[in-house]
Formats: structure tokens, sequence, C-alpha cells
């Protein structure tokens, strides 16, 4: 009842914004009208100067040294003016604090991409720019903790409406814009399977393995709904820790696209299981409250959807119909639509109390597959580049207040390891409980179902490279901490210090896994044979047009062609082809694929190129039309297709 009154309140004060705003705007186009004069009595003095005005009255006209209303001691008497000056100051002192935090975690994301960057040209993979960012904010928290910084520390806790509001929208959101969209729907059964089954299965195998190795004596005691909420936060994937390594080490399209999608995916289903576990706390279990738990949570993922794929729509019919690619002055106009389009997605879902990282996730797929072909070629540039910078600067934020969070919350003090233990080994298990399985029944569901369309196998069974590599890349990161976060700062689990139990345990496995497996992770590809080369590029890219080409099309694919394609984007022959960048320009080493741009420069002493196969950006998501399109990094084009 409270979330939906909340959400009831939420629509009503967007509406009377909306409201608002049209009558402010109305009103500015109403003539002025004349100010009335007031006349002054011909006896009475003349008015005091405000000069004079301010050295003897206080703000509310009243003399000084008089209480001030509304500024009441612990006496309930008024404050003197000495009171609130000094009131004041400490507000004042307290803003300034909060800014030198600010300066301080920007400086920090500064020196995480030197010394990632460094890192890279030295060919040292064994700590990667999220261990980077998490130890600079651990050293940071410490220098506070140190120096006794309680007010720093107080403002550099991780805030989770921050995290949900302003950091995880852009990630989500650049990597639903930028994915290989084919490789994302062609293992869309498995990926399915892993974010809905699996992380249901990894919450109740961690959470009995918790709870039993609490009640047998061998760890910190946690209660069984205690135990459960652990299993729900931290068996569901990171998506910020997934994006951040795995577009590190430009890993193939496929194995990229399951691991992707299941991160982002569970993330919803970690939100809503630990949403039903919190609700068991005033309702016992039952089979109608087991019930009414999956219909919400199917509510919320297909109204999530809804909302994403029609915002995506309106924005395709919209850019077609504005033909804004026409006009040389509208390229940032069209990037900042997409923008103020996409978070317009996402805070709706999130209005209805819906999960607005589906929302936003779709809508970016959308967009990519219909509104991008509307843009023009700067557009496309710039949206493309924009998002990829927006999103690594939030994904190094993320990991930056992390680590400031070691010290900033109760982590170091009466830390229970013994439950850290059992918890990294319970995931570990739990993980292979559910990998192993579905990947076997994923391998003979393709070796001996239906082949999906003529002429075309389908793609191939999970080899075990795959699967191993699927269980290694199981990283926990901000997700899990912000629910902790929240469970602990609201008091949910008090008895015997569970919350702070579970807030400890979170922050720590999760940095033992980004250490642990992102730092060996580019290894065990590198030696497993699963980066993507350009040879891997150019046989997804040769698949991804044979399945555009028109034979061996699903009915879903062909009535996209034939008829949703043709309603929200411009023909390919009516498009406009302003060059408005030109050789000399920055953008003058982009060539565009059916995606987006791909970037053919490297970085100096680097091991590979900056966004060619093989790289950080781009290569996971977009490969190249044809073999010939690699020139290599010494061969920049600026080729349009």
């Amino acid at each position: 009842k409270k979330q939906l009154a909340h959400g009831t309140m939420l629509c009503k004060w967007a509406r009377a914004l909306a409201l608002l705003a049209c009558l402010v705007s109305l009103s500015g186009a109403l003539p002025a009208r004349r100010p009335t004069r007031t006349v002054a009595p011909v006896n009475s003095p003349p008015p005091p100067s405000p000069a004079v005005k301010a050295m003897t009255e206080n703000g509310d006209g009243s003399a000084l040294g008089t209480p001030v209303a509304g500024f009441e001691g612990a006496d309930g008497e008024g404050k003197t003016e000495e009171e609130i000056e000094a009131e004041l100051e400490e507000e004042a002192h307290e803003v300034s604090v909060l800014k030198w935090g600010i300066v301080i975690s920007l400086v920090a994301l500064c020196v995480t991409f030197l010394i990632a960057h460094y890192f890279e040209s030295i060919d040292f993979p064994y700590l990667p720019e999220a261990g980077v960012a998490v130890i600079l904010g651990m050293i940071t928290s410490f220098i506070f903790y140190a120096f006794h910084g309680e007010l720093m520390l107080s403002d550099l806790k991780f805030d989770f409406e921050f995290f949900m509001i302003w950091l995880l929208p852009p990630i989500i959101f650049e990597a639903g814009y930028n994915m290989n969209r084919q490789a994302f729907f062609e293992n869309i059964f498995p990926t399915t399977l892993y974010a809905f089954l699996g992380t249901l299965l990894s919450t109740f195998v961690v959470g009995g393995i918790v709870h039993a190795a609490g009640a047998a004596g061998l760890c910190h005691p946690i209660g069984m709904l205690a135990s459960l909420f652990f299993g729900a936060l931290i068996s569901a994937t990171d998506p910020v820790t997934v994006l951040a390594v795995f577009q590190a080490l430009g890993v193939k399209v496929e194995l990229f696209s399951m691991v992707f999608g299941e991160s982002v995916m569970n993330d919803a289903v970690a939100i809503v299981l630990s949403r039903t576990l919190l609700s068991f706390k005033t309702e016992p279990a039952s089979a109608a409250t087991i019930l009414k738990a999956v219909g919400l949570f199917a509510e919320i993922f297909a109204g999530s959807l809804i909302i994403g794929v029609a915002v995506g729509f309106i924005s395709a019919y919209v850019y077609k119909k504005a033909h804004l690619s026409h006009h040389a002055d509208a390229l940032f106009v069209e990037a900042t639509m997409i923008a103020a389009m996409a978070w317009a997605a996402y805070y709706t879902a999130e209005a209805l109390e819906l999960s607005g990282i589906v929302a936003i996730l779709f809508c970016g797929i959308v967009m990519a597959h219909y509104t991008f072909d509307s843009l023009s070629d700067g557009a496309r540039v710039h949206t493309v580049r924009l998002f990829e910078s927006v999103s690594s600067l939030a994904e190094t934020f993320i990991f930056v207040d992390l680590g400031l969070a070691v010290f900033a919350y109760p982590i170091t003090t009466h830390t229970v390891w013994k439950l850290v233990g059992v918890a990294f080994g319970a995931i570990l298990v739990a993980r292979a409980a559910h990998i192993v399985p579905l990947t076997t029944f994923v391998n003979f569901w393709r070796s001996f179902g239906r082949k999906g369309r003529a002429g075309y196998a389908g793609p191939a069974p999970l080899s075990a490279r795959h699967t191993f590599v699927l269980w290694f890349s199981g990283l926990r990161g901000g997700v899990a901490f912000a629910l902790a976060s929240v469970v602990y700062a609201r008091g949910y689990f008090e008895h015997n210090e569970d919350g702070r139990a579970i807030l400890q345990t979170t922050l720590i496995v999760a940095a033992l896994t980004i250490f642990l497996f992102g730092g060996a992770t580019e290894k065990l590809c590198t030696r497993l044979d699963l980066i993507a080369y350009d040879e891997t590029d150019y046989a997804a890219s040769e698949a991804d047009a044979q399945s555009q080409s028109g034979a061996g099309l699903s009915r879903v694919e062909r009535l996209d062609k034939d008829f949703i394609r043709p309603a929200l984007t411009i023909p390919p022959e009516n498009r406009a082809r302003h060059r408005r960048l030109t050789a000399e320009g920055p953008d003058s080493d982009f060539e565009f694929g059916e995606l987006g741009p791909r970037h053919h420069s490297s970085r100096p002493g680097s091991r590979r190129p900056t966004n060619g196969p093989g790289s950080r950006r781009g290569t996971a998501r977009m490969a190249p039309r044809r073999p010939s399109d690699w020139q290599g990094p010494d061969h920049d084009t600026f080729d349009m297709y």
C-alpha cells in the first residue's frame, strides 16, 4: 500500500509540474501588466533605506535581538541572532565539505583512468580498471578515517538513490544502444534461463548454505529470511562489473551477449525477489503470497519492456517525420532528443513502480534498430561517442564509490570474516549448480530442437569452455551493495546485527570477485581462445548479413523488414548523406556499420586497437560488415554504407 501510494504521489507531482510548466510558458506569451503604484500618505515618514533596514531588522521585519519565528531552541524559546549565525556557519561548512568530497571523487576518477591506461600500455592485465578504482576509493576513505574526517565520510557514503537515478541508467542504455542485437536475440533463450530460473535457484542455494553454516556454528548466524534476502542480492551478477571487464577484453560476441543479457535481466529479478522477501516480514509465506510474487515479477518485467519498446518506437517515428538529418544545425538536437526520450522511458517505469533498468535497456535496443537509421552522419558519431563517454564515467565512479564505502560504513569493525568465507564459497557452488544443468538443457534444445529457420542451423551448442567462462564471470558489484546498504540504513534486519553482517559480506565478496575473477578473466579467455579477433568478427558479420538478406528469415524478421522498418525509418535511397565531418575533423577515423561507428585508431603502446577487434569498446557488440573493411590501426577511413 505504501509503494502504491508513493507511485500515485509521484504521478500526481509529475502532472502538476507539467501543468505548471505549461502555465509558465503560456504566461511568457501574455502581455506584461503595468505594476500598480502604492501612494503613501502625505504626513507619513519616508520609508527607511535598504541599508538602514538591513542593519536594524531581521529578515522578517522584527528588530534585531528578538527571537525569530521557526528557530526554536531545545527549551521551546526562540533562538538569538548569535545562535542562528552559528547554525548558518555550520550549514555552510557542511556544504563546503560536500563540495570538497565531490572534487576528491572526480580527482580519483582521473587518476583511475591514467593508471588503467598505464597498465594497459605495459600489458598488465591482472588489475582491471574496476580494481584500480576500488583501491583508490579505499585509500581515500582510509585517509579521512585516519584523520577523523567523519563529516567527509558521511558525505561519501554509497547513496542508493544516486546510484539508481544517475549512475546505472547511462550504463545500461549505452549497452543496449551499441550492443550486437543479432547475437543478443539469437541467445535470448539461454539468457532468459540464466537470468530468471538461475537466479531463483542460486538464491535458495546461497541462502540455505549460509543459514545452515550459521546454525552449525561455522560462521555468524543470521535468520532464514535474512539468509534468503542475502542470497537474492548476491546471486545477481552485476551489469556494471560485467560490462567494464568484458568490454575491456573484447570477448566473443555470443559469450558477451549471454553474460551481459543475464546480468541486466537478473538485476530486475534480484530487486523483485528482495522486495518480495521483505514483504514476508509482515506476511507469512504461503501459496497465495508466492503466486502474488510471481505475478508481481511478471507485471514488472512485462510493463517495463512495453514502456521501453513504446518509447523507442515513438522516437523512431518522430525522427522519421521531423527529418532532422536534413539540417546541418540540428546535430546536437538529434543527440539531445535521443537522451531525453531514453531517460523518459526510465523515469516513466520508475514512477509506475516498475523496473527502469529493463525499460531503458529495451528502449536503447529499439533506438539502435530503428531510430539510428534516421540520424545524420554526425549525429551517429556524436551519440555513440557521447553515450560511451558518459557510461565509462559512471562505471568508474561506481567502483570508486565502492572503495569509499569501506571506511564510510562499519566494514572494518567486528568484521564477520567466517561469514564472508562461507558466502564466497556458497556463490561459487550456487553458480555452478545452475549454470551447468541449464547449459546442458540449452545444448539439448539446440541440438535436437526446432532449427528455427530454413537454411540456417541456428546457434551452435555451448562448449565446455563457454560453460566454464559463464561460471567464472559471475562478478558482483554496485547493484548488490546498493541493496545491502538500503537494508542496513533502514534497519530491516536488526536482530543479531544481521543487517551489518549482510553489508560487510556483500562489499567484501564484491571486492573479491572484482580482484580475483576480474583480474584473471583476460588470461582465462585468452587461454581458452575466447577473445574476439577479426576472423570471428567476420564470421559474425557474415551470419548477420545472411539473416538480413531475406532468405531464411523467420516470420518476425520478415514482418520487421517488410512493415515495421519502412514505417519507422527513412528509406536508404531518401536519406540525406550530408558529410559534415571532413577528413581533417576529429571524426575522420570513423566508419559506419549497421549499428554505428567503429574507431580504427590505436592507442600508443597498446596491445590492441582502441575500438577495433579485441578492444574495450565496440568489438563485443559491433562487427565490421566485411573483411576488407578492417584496414588496421594505421589506415583510418570514413566509409559510409
